[in-house]
């Protein structure tokens, strides 16, 4: 196994370690998963769970507490009942900065 982003890593475990174990797991998972333009993983939570390790319980208490902590936020769109989530700029290691940059007037 080789992991080709070393520093994006090692930048988020740095990023993230106030947060309990469990919640740095999610929000590492969050971040390893695909995402589409807006950033949101179209993951359904059991999945997640079952690639975290965890029961869908615990997953989605984990969920709910990043969530309110400001680390995840519902993302744009739903099938039915089903909400998927995306990280914050909380999460970013350059503090949210845009991708595109913006030119002046």
């Amino acid at each position: 196994m080789n992991i080709d982003c070393h520093e994006q890593i090692r930048d988020l475990m740095k990023l993230t370690s106030d947060l309990p174990p469990l919640q740095r797991l999610v929000v590492i998972l969050y971040a390893a998963m695909d995402q589409d333009d807006t950033g949101t993983v179209h993951e359904t939570g059991a999945n997640l769970a079952a690639e975290a390790g965890m029961t869908p319980q615990l997953f989605s208490r984990v969920r709910r507490e990043l969530v309110a902590s400001g680390w995840l936020e519902e993302g744009p769109g739903r099938i039915g009942n089903v909400r998927f989530y995306r990280l914050t700029a909380k999460a970013d290691p350059d503090g949210g900065a845009p991708v595109i940059s913006l030119r002046s007037a």
